[in-house]
């Protein structure tokens, strides 16, 4: 039963995305091209995670109860298949029908089968003090108890405030505790829900870059392997375990913005451009490093553009003279109402983002222990160096320099992190400094993916015309 609810809740975000997409194609007058189908259900179904996390803020906002929160979420359901029916009746929907190989039939039984053992494993977890089902579980917990609009602070704040919840990680975002708290108001066995619920989320992220290969040409033997790697990595597939662990959540948008914005240049669709906007609006929702990623996809995007720019040398310069004038006049001061912009040689303050003083903290130990000595990524990490020559060495598309440069700025933003400020505490007690990297890993196993198709489609060349 359990699973079965798993699957329903599932459902419901395929149907908020799907009416979204429906929604979009009627303001249009377009007629809807479903062209694969678990490629189209995957986005239908973070789509909805997104407008999900939309309509609770707003039950938020306006102070809804949580019994008024289950009607309005039921008319919203109602709404949205009368949108999806609405549209296959005036415009229609058209679908191409494309036999699945025997490459797809063997991925997804292998995707199945992985996704019972690790269902099978977190089921028998015991009630331990997880991050997960303290943090955000357990703030959908309260909510559950105290209703979805009742504010939630730390404790000083909490004192003063009657009519509030104490949770000390207050100030995290809210989106994955919105998640959490609709099969805890309908009373279904939550914690089985959630669990099956999130494994068929990354069960969806996982097809897609299954496709993607497809697209791009992969064999069938590169395929399968990406799906064994994916769910053999341990600390991946240890945290897929632990149903509520935001890391996990990042890491699955993180590469599903990388796809669609792919997508996007392929295509150059408006509809999918608006899609690729929703998922990065995701970010921030999740974890506060989201602002992080979420400014880091906007500094690749720009950086791209400006190397393909003709008059990039000249905008070099300017840039080389700006940081020089920073440098000059001893760092970047700038006080605004909302927070400050400091960035010199002893402090980094971005708004109220990052306030961090600088010094360096060598954690080379730790962080070779993390990324091979403890086989958290088995040995993944071996074809870092390849990947970051790939890069270099061969001409990209501007939607695969995005990628790339997005990856080696989040690596870049990674070490000093960990060497330069105090996080570097939670590199020596071997903590955040996999879980940091876990949010950028199905980014980084597609983009080694991508290189050895490339690599692959280099030597049939040479033997075809051999």
């Amino acid at each position: 039963m359990i699973i079965l609810t798993g699957f329903f809740y599932s459902l419901y975000f395929m149907i908020l995305g799907f009416a979204a997409r429906a929604s979009y194609h009627l303001l249009n007058r377009t007629e809807l091209l479903i062209e694969k189908k678990t490629d189209f259900s995957a986005h239908a179904l973070f789509l909805g995670i997104f407008l999900h996390v939309l309509i609770f803020n707003m039950y938020q906002f306006i102070g809804l109860s949580n019994i008024m929160a289950l009607y309005f979420t039921m008319f919203a359901v109602v709404l949205a298949s009368v949108t999806i029916f609405f549209l296959a009746k005036k415009i229609g929907f058209h679908t191409v029908s494309i036999k699945p190989t025997s490459t797809n039939i063997i991925a997804l039984v292998f995707i199945a089968v992985c996704s019972s053992i690790i269902f099978w494993n977190g089921i028998q977890l015991p009630e331990m003090a997880w991050d997960s089902w303290m943090v955000w579980i357990g703030k959908a917990n309260q909510w559950a108890n105290h209703g979805v609009a009742t504010p939630v602070y730390p404790f000083d704040e909490w004192l003063n405030k009657p009519n509030s919840i104490y949770n000390e990680s207050a100030h995290y975002p809210d989106a994955l505790p919105l998640l959490y708290l609709l099969p805890k108001l309908l009373g279904w066995n939550s914690y089985g829900t959630l669990l099956t619920f999130h494994l068929i989320v990354f069960a969806m992220m996982t097809l897609l870059l299954v496709s993607r290969l497809e697209r791009k040409g992969a064999p069938w033997y590169l395929q399968l392997i990406l799906v064994i790697v994916i769910y053999t990595t341990p600390l991946l597939n240890n945290h897929l375990m632990i149903t509520g662990y935001a890391d996990i959540w990042m890491a699955m948008f993180i590469v599903i913005i990388m796809l669609t914005l792919i997508d996007y240049h392929e295509k150059g669709d408006n509809g999918v451009g608006i899609t690729l906007l929703c998922y990065l609006a995701m970010l921030p929702m999740l974890k506060l490093e989201g602002w992080v990623w979420l400014l880091l996809f906007m500094i690749a995007h720009i950086l791209v553009s400006l190397a393909n720019n003709p008059h990039r040398f000249k905008l070099l310069g300017i840039f080389i003279g700006f940081i020089f004038i920073l440098w000059i006049l001893g760092g970047l001061h700038l006080n605004f109402p909302f927070g400050n912009i400091i960035i010199n040689s002893e402090k980094i303050e971005f708004l109220h983002l990052i306030n961090a003083k600088i010094s360096f903290s060598n954690i080379t130990s730790e962080v070779l222990i993390g990324f091979f000595r403890q086989n958290n990524w088995s040995i993944l990490w071996l074809g870092l160096p390849f990947l970051l020559v790939s890069f270099v060495a061969n001409k990209q598309d501007k939607a695969s320099q995005v990628a790339h440069v997005f990856f080696i700025l989040a690596l870049a933003c990674f070490f000093f992190l960990f060497y330069f400020t105090q996080a570097s505490q939670w590199a020596k007690d071997l903590t955040a400094i996999n879980r940091v990297v876990l949010q950028l890993v199905p980014c980084y196993i597609f983009l080694l993916f991508k290189m050895l198709i490339r690599l692959n489609n280099i030597e049939i060349k040479k033997a075809q015309t051999q």
